[in-house]
């Protein structure tokens, strides 16, 4: 075969545009979904109660695209660990991938100095979810709750989820909370947010003990019920219950946070 025959030569030379042509819609395409898995945030920190041994971190993630502004907490309780870990990692996972849109609030270790003693508070006056909303200008618990509180306000969160554990498993009559989404109202977005939590964290669990049920039961004090009393800020308390294993109740928090911002239309696949 002639190898310096012009239509050789022509056959070669459309082979390689070909391939060219080839391995740029496939980069191009590359791109494509890297851009649509990812998202350009702007991300900030908020230190509550500096300087006392209330100080903890509040972190802020705001996306490009306007959206609902979701606040998640834990370490209300400090002895209620897997809610603490979970949103540890699910700030790691917003600095990787970012946000779809929206804004999420992220407050991990809210009672931080229970957490540094890993217990539910310091004194039984001191619960920090029986004293909300507080007061920004007070000192010790009710200055921290203030604080809190006031993030919701000036930031106008539209829904709130706070993370707990319990020791047992909820029961009718019982002071136990495990594994219930805790509503404070009938309110009709709590109901169908609860309904949608219920129905993706249930699908994955075998066991009926271990699976979540709703429960309609408010607390004078608590994150939830003040939020929605005082500003109109619906939100639920999250509870997993202890005598299941640390790395499953994790688990079940970062799948709560995930499917409540899911719900929301908020993160990326």
């Amino acid at each position: 075969m002639d190898k310096n025959n012009p239509v050789n030569l022509k056959n070669r030379n459309s082979v390689f545009l070909l391939l060219i042509i080839v391995s740029l819609i496939f980069s191009i395409s590359l791109m494509l979904v890297y851009a649509d898995n990812t998202s350009v945030i702007t991300s900030s920190q908020k230190i509550l109660c500096e300087g006392s041994q209330f100080e903890t971190t509040a972190y802020f993630f705001l996306s490009e695209q306007n959206g609902p502004i979701v606040m998640i907490m834990a370490g209300v309780h400090g002895d209620e660990f897997a809610g603490i870990e979970a949103t540890k990692q699910f700030i790691k996972r917003i600095n990787d991938t970012g946000l779809k849109k929206g804004t999420v609030i992220i407050i991990p270790e809210a009672n931080k100095e229970a957490v540094n003693n890993s217990v539910r508070a310091m004194s039984p006056l001191e619960d920090l979810n029986r004293n909300f909303p507080g007061e920004p200008a007070s000192e010790g618990i009710k200055g921290l709750a203030g604080e809190i509180f006031d993030i919701i306000i000036k930031n106008e969160v539209d829904f709130l989820l706070d993370l707990h554990e319990s020791v047992d498993y909820f029961q009718e009559g019982a002071t136990f909370y495990g594994q219930t989404i805790v509503l404070d109202d009938h309110d009709m977005l709590l109901k169908e947010v609860a309904d949608y939590l219920l129905q993706e964290l249930n699908s994955a669990i075998i066991y009926p003990e271990n699976q979540f049920q709703i429960i309609q039961k408010p607390i004078e004090g608590s994150s939830t019920y003040e939020s929605l009393d005082k500003t109109g800020t619906p939100g639920i308390t999250f509870e997993t219950c202890t005598k299941i294993e640390y790395g499953r109740r994790v688990e079940f928090h970062l799948i709560c946070i995930e499917k409540l911002l899911d719900y929301f239309d908020m993160i990326l696949p």
